[in-house]
């Protein structure tokens, strides 16, 4: 098994990507801590993975504070003991060009992203180091790399804070690598959460085009014309954080159907 008594803590992991993560974490083997706001959600899936014959735990948390990340962090640490992976998956998300953008929406992005990735990393790394090393991954995006080409639909709040996640990973490469821990960043194309379906609809409006037709219109501009699955993200997340990856640190990973190389 990739992660064989591994344990990982992922935030955003009550839905989406980050369930799908915490589901498939567990069957290769590692022990998971599941971050969300919703405890009902939260202890279904820890349900589910000890039904498996796997281990499990959830910790209720607001990541726009700090002072709930460091209990976060240090509840999780005395519930096995150590942290190896720390997988930052958790986000917001609006949609909407510079035209749109509110100050709300921004600061959200930016705190239960960008922020809770830097004082989450922060509060992990010297639990790693005792233990000799980890992996912290974080999820951006594949407009984290390059811009939606639909301008007016765009959301800029978004694309600033996945590109700060790539920022981050590579300041951090080189110096967390001198304590054998490696970062990298995981940037997924289109993924049919019921966010990013909430996501079409808006961006649609924004633009004055038919939601079905904005949809069709994002996976023409994929190589792959499908979006992405939760499983196929949370799979590559799965490999990137496990011993199988370990000459691979500083990295923004892809899962984006082609999109960053067109």
């Amino acid at each position: 098994m990739l992660l064989n008594d591994k344990v990982a803590l992922i935030t955003g992991a009550t839905s989406g990507i980050g369930r799908a993560g915490a589901l498939i974490f567990a069957k290769e083997g590692a022990n998971v801590i599941i971050i969300g706001r919703n405890e009902k959600e939260g202890e279904k899936i820890v349900d589910t993975i000890r039904g498996q014959g796997n281990k499990a735990a959830f910790i209720r948390a607001d990541l726009s504070l700090v002072d709930e990340i460091e209990h976060m962090v240090g509840t999780a640490a005395e519930i096995y003991g150590r942290i190896d992976i720390f997988w930052h998956n958790a986000g917001a998300y609006f949609a909407g060009h510079i035209d749109l953008v509110e100050e709300e929406h921004y600061d959200r992005e930016m705190t239960i992203g960008l922020k809770a990735a830097v004082f989450g990393t922060k509060l992990v790394i010297p639990i790693m180091r005792q233990t000799g090393g980890g992996s912290i991954l974080y999820t951006s995006s594949m407009l984290g790399l390059r811009p939606s080409p639909y301008t007016p639909g765009n959301s800029i709040t978004h694309g600033l804070g996945k590109a700060g996640m790539v920022m981050l990973t590579r300041c951090l490469t080189e110096p967390l690598a001198r304590s054998n821990i490696r970062v990298n960043c995981i940037c997924p194309g289109p993924v049919e959460t019921k966010e990013w379906k909430a996501g079409i609809v808006d961006k649609a409006k924004a633009t004055d085009i038919d939601p079905e037709e904005y949809y069709n219109l994002s996976l023409e501009r994929l190589p792959s014309k499908k979006n992405i699955t939760e499983e196929e993200v949370a799979n590559a997340a799965a490999f990137l954080v496990s011993d199988k990856a370990s000459g691979i640190t500083g990295a923004a990973f892809p899962v984006d159907g082609g999109f960053s190389a067109i």
